[in-house]
């Protein structure tokens, strides 16, 4: 998860409650068609909010390297796995290929494009998520989950995790490159090799949650927390007129789309 950007473009400037759902309506989006054309338009529209609040390529090549064998696998699985009786249209019941001899275990044009459509609401979801921490900051979040009536205790479990996940995975990188300066070879062979070889990363990194949890845990009693039950912020969440022009936009947005989905019956497979 990234870490919050200090920018001042017009997302960074929205209410978070405003940001919260847009965020729901890419959720609806993602979720409401299957074909992987409506799919690309989403993830086109992610990818231009990314592009709009400036985070770098690199960023974006990091979160999506990783996940290259487990979109092939899902494309792989799904096109042998939905059967051509799953679909409605003609064109994607048939058989693109066969994986054994005796026209078995085929693979279908539609089972593809539906992991095609998996492969791109991951997409989405991983860029809407990244658009929306890297742009609110943990004040906006507590404050939202004032608003949502969530207990303060919870609220500051949540805001703390939020914050210390990018932190702890730098720590895990720069744990990673130490060791590998060291000779630490990571490639070894079975479950248990591959235990053994992450030994030097795992427990630098439960020392370093341990000595972090309890600094902030310092932090916390020398600012009083916990002595009120009254939460304060130094500054209130309100609306502008960039939010309620903003709101009208998705919901309008997620008004056409369910009108396309429900009374067009397009986006289907």
């Amino acid at each position: 998860m990234p870490e919050y950007l200090a920018e001042n473009t017009f997302i960074h400037r929205l209410d978070i409650r405003t940001k919260m759902l847009g965020f729901l309506g890419i959720i609806i989006f993602t979720f409401l068609f299957q074909h992987p054309l409506y799919q690309l338009l989403t993830v086109s529209l992610t990818g231009l909010l990314a592009f709009w609040i400036r985070i770098p390529l690199r960023k974006i090549v990091r979160m999506f390297a990783p996940l290259i064998p487990i979109v092939i696998s899902i494309i792989l699985i799904t096109g042998f796995t939905f059967a051509p009786e799953r679909f409605d249209q003609a064109s994607n019941q048939a058989i693109l290929f066969y994986a054994f001899p005796g026209e078995r275990l085929g693979a279908t044009v539609g089972g593809v494009l539906m992991g095609t459509t998996f492969l791109f609401r991951l997409f989405s979801m991983m860029i809407a998520s990244s658009v929306l921490t890297l742009t609110t900051s943990m004040d906006d979040f507590t404050q939202f989950f004032q608003k949502m009536k969530v207990p303060a205790e919870i609220s500051m479990m949540l805001t703390t995790a939020i914050r210390f996940i990018p932190i702890l995975d730098k720590k895990r990188r720069l744990i990673i490159e130490a060791q590998k300066a060291r000779g630490v070879n990571f490639n070894d062979k079975g479950i248990i090799g591959t235990i053994r070889a992450y030994l030097p990363i795992m427990i630098p990194m439960f020392i370093n949650s341990i000595l972090m949890a309890n600094s902030l845990s310092m932090a916390m009693l020398n600012r009083g927390y916990g002595l009120s039950r009254t939460w304060t912020s130094m500054r209130e969440l309100t609306f502008a007129s960039r939010d309620y022009w903003t709101i009208s936009l998705i919901v309008l947005a997620v008004t056409s789309a369910v009108f396309v989905r429900f009374k067009l019956h397009l986006g289907v497979l």
